[in-house]
């Protein structure tokens, strides 16, 4: 039985479940079956971005005529580390450098540096630059996205699956169950955490606040330089901390437009708050730069994210009855096999040999009989200094 799941990101970059399934197999009907119900019962909302794995079976349901996942109903994107297990499948023979630049192109957030990695590429090998060049850049390259994804590139497996992971060894009606408990559970606690930072007069989550803070450090100078065109070219240095390296100073730099809330490092439209240079640009302008924040990062938004009620779960008598399923009955969980002690153990290998050596000896001859005797010399011995040990202890 596979588990399908489709979730969503919150205003603190936390994944939260928004629909699960459990299907016999993983096929276009059961895609196309989830991802409808998913545009009837959960959102409706125009505009969305759905990132996935570039499954054809995915694809296939996405491109059917009269989809809700296509522009401009939603946006569909690509996961990067989805995209560079493809292509190690479809290219076998591992070649790190290739998997490095391919990574790079699909993570970098300037266009410039996508083109170069893509030229590399297709220098070293033209067959996996015509493989990356079939799928349209703004589906798996963040500098081709306009900010469709919230600077999303990967699905996190581990985390999405994780609240499943406890429910391994439960039948499959009694995980359900337990995970749908859970999840419940899980928006309860979200949802009275933002109720209270909303009572305290808090804007927006502290994400957010907590990148803004950045700047106010003793730990980055930055140097504003106005341009044409109300634009303002910034250079930082910053001191950060790097494993293995302790603390170094790492120097950027951009052209920030505040009116067009864009900069040249493309992280300003990509997260869609201030990036640092733009942090600058507000600093020397003394102008407030929440005001460049997306709503999307509101507490109010995060409340809302989590006040959907959770309808009960009517008992089991209740449930329609499937037809052509079959039963599914708890697993069989055999129990471990007993422990046993040290010299018993021991009693119980030689026991097992003297047993085999009747086996394979049909004769019995005398010499067999001396080489017993002498291993129950041994055996006695043995348990001698097993009696010693013991005594020692």
């Amino acid at each position: 039985m596979k588990l399908m799941i489709a979730s969503a990101i919150d205003a603190t970059n936390q994944f939260f479940p928004l629909a699960f399934a459990v299907t016999k197999e993983v096929s276009v009907d059961s895609w196309r079956w989830f991802l409808t119900r998913i545009r009837e019962k959960v959102t409706q909302r125009q505009g969305i971005c759905l990132i996935s794995s570039p499954d054809p079976d995915i694809l296939a349901v996405i491109n059917e005529p009269g989809s809700q996942w296509k522009e401009p109903w939603a946006y569909h994107r690509f996961c990067l580390d989805h995209l560079c297990s493809k292509f190690c499948s479809v290219f076998p023979g591992f070649d790190y450098n290739l998997h490095y630049l391919v990574s790079e192109a699909g993570s970098s957030s300037q266009k410039e540096e996508f083109d170069s990695n893509m030229k590399e590429i297709k220098e070293k090998n033209p067959e996996v630059w015509k493989w990356l060049d079939q799928f349209p850049p703004h589906q798996w390259a963040l500098a081709h996205d306009d900010g469709r994804r919230y600077g999303i590139m990967k699905i996190d497996t581990e985390a999405l699956f994780a609240v499943c992971k406890r429910f391994r060894k439960v039948a499959m009606a009694g995980g359900v169950m337990l995970l749908f408990g859970k999840l419940r559970d899980a928006f309860d606690v979200s949802f009275s955490s933002s109720r209270g930072s909303l009572n305290r007069g808090d804007v927006y989550t502290e994400h957010v606040m907590e990148k803004l803070e950045e700047f106010d450090t003793d730990s980055v100078t930055c140097v504003v330089t106005p341009l044409e065109r109300d634009a303002f070219e910034v250079s930082t240095v910053s001191k950060k901390k790097k494993r293995y390296m302790g603390v170094v100073e790492v120097s950027t730099r951009g052209i920030v437009q505040l009116n067009d809330s864009t900069c040249t490092c493309g992280k300003f439209q990509r997260k869609k708050f201030t990036c640092l240079h733009a942090l600058g640009v507000c600093d020397k302008l003394n102008v407030n730069p929440l005001q460049y924040v997306d709503d999307f990062y509101t507490l109010e938004r995060y409340h809302k994210t989590y006040a959907a009620t959770f309808s009960p779960v009517p008992k089991l008598s209740a449930w329609l009855e499937a037809c052509g399923v079959p039963t599914l009955l708890p697993p069989v969980i055999e129990p471990p096999p007993p422990k046993v002690s040290g010299k018993f153990r021991r009693w119980k290998e030689i026991e097992d040999d003297h047993l085999e050596e009747d086996e394979e000896e049909e004769d019995g001859d005398d010499d067999d009989n001396d080489e017993e005797d002498d291993d129950d010399e041994e055996d006695e011995e043995d348990d001698d200094v097993d009696d010693d040990e013991e005594d020692e202890w």
